[in-house]
């Protein structure tokens, strides 16, 4: 063969080398990458369930809150006039009581807004807590 043939070969050879080292590197950055995120995905805490180790039967034991975000309640007071109750936040912890957060309340008469309204004995209770404001609007009759 002649010099020219032999520096091809080389060089054809030497390509090969480097696309085998690659090959070999791209297989070990799979491999290790499927490694990580398998280690990641079982040792992960899961912040969305939790496992009670101690389960027995009595639910009582066990407080679950529902948090509701933007409620909205429209509130009879009587016959003519509707109170439209608004907050940020609403929760219960049983099926006695539901807490609102930052309530503003529209009617006719007037507006309240608090820190906190409680509503109890199935909506017949509200209270209004946490500096409460009642703004009365001007009536036609004074």
């Amino acid at each position: 063969m002649d010099d020219r043939t032999q520096q091809v070969l080389r060089l054809i050879n030497s390509h090969l080398k480097i696309k085998n080292y690659l090959t070999t590197l791209c297989y070990f950055l799979i491999i290790s990458g499927l490694f990580f995120y398998v280690f990641y995905a079982i040792n992960k805490t899961h912040n969305s369930i939790k496992f009670v180790s101690n389960y027995q039967p009595d639910s009582k034991q066990y407080k679950a809150t529902k948090i509701m975000t933007n409620p909205r309640i429209d509130f009879q007071y009587n016959d003519t006039q509707v109170y439209h109750i608004k907050a940020e936040t609403a929760y219960h912890e049983n099926e006695q009581e539901v807490t609102m957060r930052n309530v503003s309340a529209d009617g006719e008469l007037g507006n309240i807004m608090a820190g906190e309204l409680k509503i109890s004995e199935e909506g017949e209770r509200l209270i209004f807590s946490n500096h409460p404001v009642l703004i009365l609007n001007q009536t036609e009759n004074q």
